[in-house]
């Protein structure tokens, strides 16, 4: 008698897929369901947007960035990463410290990086940018905002100054989206200096800008 039994883990996932899908599904299942597509050797889907892989080709070659293609990854340490997906380009900076605490000038490794980064965006009229600016442990909540506010707006004025002509949409995120848990109660300059940050989103449609900070 042959022994079925190793199919019913595959069975399994498409019973509770397909129990979700006509359920509805939460952006945490969703999440879930995509681990399971994305899971071993399966193959991911190949981004159809031609001029946000041509973007971030240019910008991976000039900067040494990491590149992860539709599902983040660990950020490396390395000083730009990139994800990529058929929406938008997410460029991050992992450097040891953007900005100090309750600084928003920014300092001179963030302009080198962002000096390598802004030719190659000048060369694509059609684009949209937006400037993100995060804050964390820098007072009460309406002040890290105000942070997050003046580190997008001064990296955003950067990218003007330094001969971007699209449009570029500055917005602050207060410490809502934390790069990493600090424990508070401990020594966390490190820690909390990899919150305070600015991430460039890239985009060919504006119907896909991010409004929400999540």
């Amino acid at each position: 008698m042959k022994n079925h039994r190793p199919y019913l883990l595959p069975v399994f996932y498409c019973i509770v897929i397909f129990t979700l899908l006509s359920t509805g599904c939460t952006s945490k299942t969703t999440s879930w369901i995509e681990g399971i597509r994305y899971a071993g050797s399966a193959k991911k889907l190949p981004v159809k947007n031609e001029t946000l892989k041509e973007i971030a080709k240019l910008i991976q070659q000039e900067t040494n960035a990491s590149l992860a293609v539709r599902i983040p990854h660990e950020e490396e340490n390395r000083p730009v990463n990139l994800l990529l997906t058929d929406k938008y380009l997410k460029i991050s900076f992992y450097l040891t410290q953007m900005f100090g605490r309750t600084e928003t000038i920014l300092n001179d490794e963030t302009q080198y990086y962002l000096q390598k980064i802004a030719p190659i965006l000048s060369k694509y009229p059609g684009i949209l940018i937006q400037v993100i600016g995060h804050a964390y442990d820098e007072g009460k909540p309406d002040q890290m905002q105000h942070y997050a506010d003046l580190r997008a707006i001064s990296v955003a004025e950067y990218l003007f100054n330094n001969g971007l002509k699209q449009e570029i949409l500055a917005k602050g995120c207060s410490n809502f989206i934390p790069r990493v848990q600090c424990d508070l109660t401990k020594p966390h300059t490190l820690c909390s200096d990899k919150n305070r940050r600015v991430d460039l989103f890239i985009y060919t449609d504006k119907a896909d800008l991010i409004t929400k900070c999540k």
